[in-house]
């Protein structure tokens, strides 16, 4: 039915010294029910996904994403941690970019060469945007589009 990382949810439990039948009763629901939930027989729902983030004492964002089968963010995923190169800029890109001057076209199809000189095609959707969107010369686009913007009351 769902995938779900079923281990995860186990070692917590032992973490906790606590069983599944403690967590069905925190829960008030049938144990049974519990197991096959955490096995991925049955769905879980949001209440129940809140009620185990408390029961574990774990935050919400780690249920949600246990509870999917699959971690999310880097370091769940053991990848190294992104270090900004404050010395790579758009002025300063350490690599030649891209532009449409380097395609090229060959037997109906486009190409660009990469840095071994290697042929490789484009997708046929690159390029298909170009052209859509104008951005006015006046207009910044740091500032903030509505000042009331999420206002839930009036200034008094």
């Amino acid at each position: 039915m769902s995938k779900i990382d079923s281990k995860w949810f186990y070692e917590k439990l032992e973490q906790q010294g606590a069983s599944l039948r403690d967590m069905a009763r925190f829960m008030s629901l049938d144990p049974s029910a519990i197991s096959r939930m955490l096995k991925g027989e049955r769905n879980m729902s949001a209440e129940e996904q809140d009620q185990i983030a408390a029961f574990l004492d774990v935050r919400l964002e780690e249920v949600a994403s246990h509870r999917r089968g699959e971690p999310a963010g880097l370091g769940e995923k053991q990848q190294e941690v992104y270090l900004h190169d404050p010395g790579l800029t758009v002025s300063n890109p350490g690599v030649k970019m891209f532009t449409e001057a380097d395609i090229i076209y060959k037997d109906g199809k486009r190409w660009m060469e990469g840095p071994d000189g290697e042929l490789l095609e484009l997708h046929p959707a690159y390029g298909s945007m170009k052209g859509t969107i104008t951005i006015p010369d006046d207009l910044d686009l740091t500032a903030p589009a509505d000042p009331d913007w999420g206002k839930v009351y009036e200034d008094d």
